[in-house]
């Protein structure tokens, strides 16, 4: 059978949206927008890769076991903190004492060396030799005699006086004599100066014990003697190196300006501490002792030094001193802390033999302080064991004590402790 035309010819492709051609602008649109979604997928897979892997979640039993444990630590140290807390107990009082002001304006006061009232004071003496060159200005005859330091004890029961020229001997039979009156007190004893009878070497000699020949015959001359503090030298007779007036006199002076200082400091380093010597109320003495030769056309002088020192108990002259201002009771503790403001001066000349005088008087000008002392043992005994409320009327007992405050340890106790070594006590400035 003959085929129609339409049976052979080939119809039409239909297209599809691929078949359809891709402008060439819109193809590098596609490109760059399929490698954009390339790298933004491979950024997020090294993304994903850097991130820590997720945790599984803690079981809720576990969760409640850790809280336990934390909770245990946390109450486990609060006690341990307060345990050493309580082992660090103890109290502390601070306490301002009572105070009033001294002014003096030239008031004149008497002190006494013994007796049974008033203020007394004790009298030390020191002694020291310095030695300082000078310029030597030719040469001169000399005749000197020999001398030394001695003590003079006195064993009686009375007190020995002894006039000037009075003759020490030694061993030897060399007759030595005073060149002042002293006074030796009964049971005592003074230092003095003793000068050979005559001059020369002869009466040089080591440290020796000496008699009184005056007291021979008499129980005296048991009792009083003497023994050498320092050696019997300087007795000298022939030719010695002299010194101008001028050169001689500054010498001197400087000698005795530093003998002065090294005196008074020596004594304040030798005074008790609950003694005070005040430096307007000594006295010093020099003595030329014999000079020796010094290097190529100098010599030594050398000069002796004596201080003679007022000296009193601190409490006696506060108490004494606060009864005479303030009209206090004699048995009230007080004490002047600072005497730097006060001058204290010898309210007419100064005693001339300090050992032999008994009475002193002196005159004080300026204002100090002075303070009621508190028996702070005593009051730690009344303290122990008290609870806090009742501190104030455990004060109210110590009229001496101006003002307090007062911290119990551990901070919430509200008692003091038993013990009263557990409690200190400060004491603050006076106001």
């Amino acid at each position: 059978m003959p085929k129609k035309i339409e049976d052979i010819i080939v119809p039409d492709k239909r297209r599809s949206i691929r078949d359809i051609p891709i402008p060439s602008n819109r193809r590098k649109e596609t490109s760059s927008l399929q490698r954009k979604i390339q790298d933004t997928r491979e950024i997020a897979d090294e993304s994903e890769s850097a991130l820590p892997p997720v945790r599984p979640p803690i079981p809720r039993h576990k969760r409640g076991t850790r809280k336990k444990i934390f909770l245990a630590s946390a109450a486990a140290i609060i006690i341990l903190v307060f345990g050493a807390l309580s082992l660090f107990n103890g109290a502390t009082l601070s306490y301002i004492p009572k105070s009033a002001a001294l002014v003096f304006e030239g008031d004149i006061y008497s002190a006494h060396k013994s007796g049974t009232n008033g203020l007394f004071y004790s009298v030390v003496k020191l002694s020291r030799e310095k030695g300082m060159t000078a310029p030597a200005a030719g040469e001169a005859n000399v005749s000197r005699k020999a001398s030394g330091v001695i003590v003079v004890y006195n064993d009686s029961a009375e007190s020995q006086r002894l006039v000037i020229n009075t003759r020490f001997e030694s061993p030897a039979g060399k007759i030595y004599r005073i060149d002042k009156p002293i006074t030796v007190p009964a049971k005592g004893s003074v230092e003095t100066t003793i000068y050979a009878d005559e001059p020369g070497e002869a009466y040089n000699g080591a440290p020796t014990d000496f008699t009184v020949p005056g007291l021979k015959g008499t129980p005296r001359f048991e009792s009083v003697y003497a023994r050498s503090k320092t050696p019997i030298a300087g007795g000298f007779i022939g030719k010695e190196k002299v010194v101008k007036p001028e050169d001689l006199s500054t010498t001197k002076t400087k000698l005795q300006t530093a003998l002065k200082e090294e005196l008074y400091t020596e004594a304040e380093a030798e005074v008790p501490e609950d003694f005070i010597l005040f430096r307007s109320l000594s006295t010093f003495a020099f003595e030329d002792m014999p000079q020796t030769t010094g290097s190529g056309s100098s010599v030594t002088l050398n000069v002796r030094g004596h201080l003679y020192g007022v000296m009193f108990k601190k409490s006696d002259l506060a108490n004494f001193l606060a009864v005479k201002k303030l009209g206090i009771a004699p048995v009230e503790p007080v004490a002047i802390p600072d005497y730097s403001a006060l001058n204290i001066i010898f309210a007419s000349a100064a005693p001339t033999d300090f050992l032999s005088s008994s009475d002193i008087t002196f005159k004080i000008t300026g204002t100090t302080q002075v303070v009621w002392l508190t028996d702070e043992v005593a009051l730690k005994a009344d303290l122990a064991g008290k609870h806090k409320r009742e501190v104030q009327g455990v004060l109210n007992n110590y009229p001496t004590i101006a003002s307090a405050n007062i911290t119990v340890r551990p901070f919430w106790k509200n008692s003091i402790p038993d013990k009263p070594e557990k409690i200190k006590i400060y004491k603050l400035s006076a106001e």
